[in-house]
């Protein structure tokens, strides 16, 4: 290469040549106004070479117009040394410059190029590369980058790069930056939701987490991420409940892993229990017999994956997760929410490594956007018995199967159609109902339940993919576990007011694939229970507490390229419901008894929000407090109508506080773990100490402001308990009802303490109050955020 000169991606590229200069430099510079993960998967391997070889790095970019994509910031948290232009006025940035320090001299490149494949390698670029002492000039291009670097811009952190993830809409121009149809790479590598990902469950394990959950829409690629975050352990067991997922996974490890690893099934059929990867059923895997050292011992797998995790608390997967002991378990679900109120949050200690929902793949391109449109459907619902939380089904079907309604489906799917349709039905009857009119009209319909064999099934899915059927009709048989990726129209056709079951149902169509630009939703809406909630549903903000919305409301934002167009009466419909504040109760006090219906009992507020489909939050922000809910309800025990003014004001405070960091809940907790009416200061550094310590909350201090907090003395923890939780709680007699501070000692009111002492109902819901608080701080700060 000449010691200047054009570089213009014809004769020589940009690629090239920078990674021939960072191989050779001892310091590396760039200054770009955005990154695109193309063109930081061609460099990342280069400079992470050079950041262990202990070269110094310094990447400076921008989030200017949302064009850096937050997968290439991913990969470069490791490096570290990047960081993000401050941009509070969102001014222009532009600057294309890589600078290489060697030993003599500076390398130089100014010109048109940021990283992306276009810039470095096929598209038309103008770059001027020249070698170059430190004269002025490069003094001068040296102190600008400074001001920038070290003046004008911030750390890039996991807390921010989180955020920006959630704000990132896929450019339009991606396709022109990125020029992906060019990149070949015979080595499968992460993509998608997979690099922050496998970013988190690193970071997860530093933490000394030793079980995750990652929760991710359909179509994502799970099994790979899995594939990848197992490399570095030396035997992997493959949990499912079903042998086509198994035979999937098993071709996604072997494309990776090749012939490095031996593979065999653990099924009814096969028992390679010997192998270095199993893929085993958890029919079989789960029996007595199978559970013992002559077959395998407790630990003989390093690292255990549960696909459709949500399954995981039924009593076969409990028994197999209670028997081995892995170095790590994995769990993978697009929906952790189980309609039969299995807690598999608990199995996974709580630790949502990530989350990535169909709003987030969207946005980022990842899945495609969908056109909703919500059709009036006249039937009155009100008319048909709710029982046990749902419908009766033999009158839902009466209603759903009357030749109007029949009618109506298919004259809008003549309408809308496209060329992949799946139809979901409220039951079996319903479903032959809709087959048989449709197939009368001459459209290549079939359908698929839970009696149709599995030969069958993979026959009628097959020739759906060819184009020789045109619909499916389907109850709940599509709703997990099964990938088609053409389909590109839905047809809602049963009512459904539980999120869990709509982004189930939505997220079957939403895989990209070949010509397919947006998914096409049907959905006919009537005045069922929770109808109203739609338009929170199509948002993807509704496990986030919001309330009702309507279509005409700010709030009523839809994921990049998305739309939703609804009848006019369902418009209507939706306003009549939000202009009756009583609604939001009702939609809480439905949901309870839902609850006390299918556990049988009167559900606590842990086991509401558990197992409720409506966040606790809601209930004490319409209630006031989950104290006043209760009594709505008529559902207060004697003990607990014998709790004072007092009592009752605390136990909303707990409910109430606000909490930016968790530092109150150790301190309330101090007072607790012995039952003390005060604590000194040390004894709460002490508790401090041990709360921090363990693996679900040591990610709170986790951070540069408590850098090296493992080796901290216990007078940097008694520090940190007086700064913050308490001053803040009782600075100039602030809750001074509830409690005191003097004399570096923590004292709870004499009159709770002794309520607490004489009620353990009450300390039972102290206790309870606290751990929701800790439990639900942790899971929206570190899982959902």
């Amino acid at each position: 290469m000449k010691n200047y000169g054009l570089i213009s991606n014809n004769r020589i590229n940009m690629y090239d040549s920078l990674r021939k200069s960072i191989v050779e430099s001892d310091e590396i510079i760039m200054n770009v106004s955005f990154i695109r993960d193309s063109g930081m998967r061609l460099l990342i391997k280069d400079l992470k070479e050079a950041k262990e070889q202990g070269k110094k790095i310094k990447i400076l970019t921008s989030d200017y117009m949302k064009v850096t994509e937050p997968n290439a910031l991913y990969r470069l948290l490791e490096i570290g040394g990047v960081k993000i232009f401050d941009n509070p006025l969102n001014k222009s940035f532009h600057p294309k410059t890589y600078i290489f320090k060697k030993k003599d001299n500076f390398e130089i490149y100014v010109g048109s190029s940021n990283i992306s494949y276009s810039a470095l390698i096929s598209g038309v670029e103008w770059n001027y590369h020249f070698l170059s002492g430190e004269n002025e000039d490069v003094k001068e291009i040296l102190e600008e980058f400074s001001e920038l670097y070290e003046n004008n811009s911030f750390d890039l952190s996991l807390e921010w790069l989180r955020e920006y993830e959630k704000r990132y809409r896929k450019s339009e121009y991606g396709e022109i930056f990125d020029d992906k149809e060019k990149i070949k790479n015979e080595i499968i590598e992460p993509i998608k939701f997979q690099i922050p990902a496998l970013y988190e469950l690193s970071k997860t394990r530093e933490e000394g987490y030793k079980k995750a959950m990652i929760v991710v829409g359909t179509g994502l690629g799970k099994t790979y991420l899995a594939v990848f975050d197992s490399m570095n352990f030396k035997r992997v067991l493959f949990i499912a409940h079903r042998d086509e997922i198994l035979r999937g996974a098993r071709k996604s490890f072997e494309s990776v892993y090749k012939n490095e690893r031996t593979y065999g099934y653990f099924n009814g059929l096969e028992k390679d229990s010997e192998k270095d990867i199993v893929f085993a059923s958890i029919s079989t895997l789960s029996r007595d017999e199978y559970l013992k050292d002559s077959w395998f011992k407790r630990d003989s797998f390093d690292y255990i994956v549960v696909d459709e995790f949500h399954h995981s608390s039924s009593k076969s997967y409990l028994k197999v997760l209670e028997y081995f002991e892995p170095k790590f378990l994995l769990g993978l679900t697009a929906t952790p929410d189980r309609a039969d109120n299995g807690d598999i949050y608990k199995l996974c200690d709580y630790n949502i490594a990530y989350e990535c929902d169909f709003r987030v793949g969207i946005n980022n391109g990842w899945l495609v956007p969908f056109e909703y449109f919500g059709i009036y459907d006249d039937i009155d619902y009100s008319l048909i018995p709710w029982r046990s939380g749902k419908y009766d089904l033999t009158e839902l079907e009466n209603a759903l199967i009357v030749e109007k309604r029949v009618e109506l489906v298919y004259k809008k799917y003549m309408e809308f159609r496209k060329n992949f349709t799946v139809g979901f039905c409220a039951g079996v009857r319903h479903c032959q109902i809709m087959n048989d009119y449709f197939k009368k009209q001459k459209i290549k319909s079939e359908i698929i339940i839970g009696e149709t064999p599995i030969s069958k099934r993979q026959e009628i899915i097959e020739k759906f993919k060819n184009g020789e059927i045109e619909v499916i009709f389907t109850v709940d048989i599509f709703n997990e576990g099964v990938d088609i990726p053409c389909i590109d129209t839905l047809l809602f056709l049963r009512p459904t007011s539980s999120y869990t079951i709509f982004i189930q149902q939505l997220g079957r169509g939403l895989r990209t694939f070949e010509r397919k630009d947006k998914l096409r939703v049907l959905d006919f809406v009537g005045n069922y229970k929770g109808a109203e909630l739609k338009p929170l549903f199509l948002t993807g903000n509704y496990k986030r507490g919001k309330g009702i919305i309507n279509t005409t409301d700010k709030e009523f934002i839809l994921p990049e390229g998305c739309r939703a167009e609804f009848s006019f009466k369902l418009i209507e419909h939706f306003e009549s419901f939000k202009r009756k504040n009583i609604r939001q109760e009702e939609l809480v006090k439905e949901d309870y008894k839902a609850l006390i219906e299918n556990l049988e009992k009167i559900p606590t507020l842990m086991e509401t929000y558990t197992f409720g489909e409506v966040p606790v939050h809601m209930y004490i922000k319409v209630f006031k407090s989950w104290y006043n809910f209760q009594k709505e309800m008529e559902v207060l025990t004697t003990e607990q109508n014998l709790y004072s003014n007092k009592a009752i004001d605390f136990l909303n405070f707990l409910e109430t506080t606000s909490m930016t960091k968790s530092y109150k809940m150790p301190l309330f907790l101090s007072l607790l773990d012995d039952l003390s009416q005060s604590k000194t200061l040390t004894e709460i550094g002490e508790y401090f100490r041990k709360f921090y310590q363990s693996e679900e909350h040591r990610k709170d201090l986790n951070n540069k402001k408590h850098q090296d907090w493992e080796n901290w003395s216990n007078k940097k923890f008694e520090k940190l308990a007086e700064d913050n939780p308490i001053k803040y709680l009782t600075e100039n007699g602030k809750n001074i009802e509830f409690f005191v501070y003097e004399d570096k000692k923590f004292t709870l009111n004499l009159e709770l303490f002794n309520e607490f002492r004489e009620n353990k109902s009450l300390l039972a819901e102290v206790r309870e109050r606290i751990e929701y608080r800790v439990i639900n701080y942790f899971s929206r700060k570190y899982m959902e955020d």
